[in-house]
Formats: structure tokens, C-alpha cells, sequence
């Protein structure tokens, strides 16, 4: 029944052996950011999206990221999840496909404990714009745990990451300061 079951990206879904020889699909869920339209080529959504030095100019959720972008290398993201705060996590690049794809994940211990697998995609539109989406697949045991801990804060980061990404490519030279890091502005009373 579950033998060909695929996920998201085309990969087999992860089973657990039971008694008997038995296979269960592990538990998993998606995040999906909004797809968001914008007026600007693919090539130059990608180019930012691939300029990682700039991120801290204008992306909220991931602040800086380090990686050589190789397959299998590893990537360093400083992420800002909103109502959760700043962390470092550490995953490693799934593929790459210029201009359209952008993909990393990680695994915890095993496949059957946690595994995420996150894609950046890019996609051409008529009239020189594109579209530009993100999903996050999470598989594995504790993945209740952090759909019920992370999902709003992921969603809403990716959100966040996509809405920066087209004012970024829409008006390259505006100032722009991401949400999260805005100077709190002082009570008057």
C-alpha cells in the first residue's frame, strides 16, 4: 500500500519497520511560504537569492548564511524565527540548480528521528517576471513535536524571507531594514 508513496520532491517517503516485518509511513508535514509574484527576471530574483553576503541587508529570517554552495557541503544559517528568536542551525546543500532551485536539509541522528529537506524556487513568468516559493519538508518520529513547536514561526519567517526578496528585486536601490532588526521605538507617555 505505502511502497511508492513520494513526498514532495519525488523522494520515497521514510517507513518504520514494525513486527512482522510491517512498514508505516513516519509522520511529516510541509511548510509552504506564499507564492509570491514578482516584477523582476528570474536571473536577477536568483542572483540575489545566491548573494549571500547581502543577506543582511535584506532578509528578516535568514540573517547571513555560509556555505560554498557544493552538493552535500555544509551551510551555516543564522535564522530569526518570529515569536521564537535568533538561532544557528546547521544543515548541508541538497541541490542547486541555477536560476530556479535552491535546496538544503538536515537529519537528526537518523531519517526516522527528523529529517527536513527545504527548497527555494524561483520560477520564469511571461514578461520577464517570476514567481518565488518555499517549502520545507520534515519527516520523522519527532516531527509532531516541531511541526507543533516551529510551523507558524517557519511559515511566517518564510513569508517574511519571500515579501523582502521582492521588494529587494523590485526597487534594488531603496534602503531597506528588514522588521527584525528595526530600532524599537521608546514609549511616550
Amino acid at each position: 500500500l505505502y511502497k511508492n508513496r513520494r513526498d514532495a520532491y519525488g523522494h520515497r517517503c521514510p517507513r518504520q519497520r514494525h513486527r512482522a516485518g510491517e512498514y508505516r509511513l513516519m509522520p511529516s508535514f510541509t511548510v509552504y511560504s506564499d507564492r509570491v509574484d514578482i516584477n523582476a527576471p528570474q536571473q536577477r530574483v536568483w542572483q540575489i537569492l545566491y548573494d549571500l553576503q547581502r543577506y543582511p541587508e535584506w532578509n528578516p529570517f535568514t540573517e547571513k548564511v555560509v556555505t560554498s554552495f557544493k552538493p552535500g557541503s555544509p551551510v551555516e544559517l543564522h535564522v530569526n524565527l518570529p515569536g521564537r528568536g535568533k538561532r544557528l542551525q546547521r544543515e548541508f546543500i541538497t541541490g542547486v540548480k541555477p536560476p530556479q532551485s535552491l535546496g538544503w536539509g538536515m537529519n537528526m541522528l537518523h531519517d526516522s528521528i527528523l529529517k527536513a529537506r527545504r527548497w527555494q524556487t524561483v520560477e520564469a513568468l511571461a514578461d520577464g517576471r517570476c514567481c518565488y516559493h518555499t517549502e520545507d519538508h520534515i519527516s520523522g518520529a519527532l516531527s509532531p513535536l516541531v511541526k507543533w513547536l516551529f510551523y507558524r514561526s517557519m511559515r511566517d519567517g518564510f513569508n517574511a524571507m519571500a515579501y523582502a526578496l521582492k521588494q529587494r528585486a523590485e526597487h534594488p536601490l531603496q534602503p531597506q531594514i528588514p522588521k527584525s532588526r528595526e530600532k524599537p521605538k521608546e514609549n511616550q507617555r
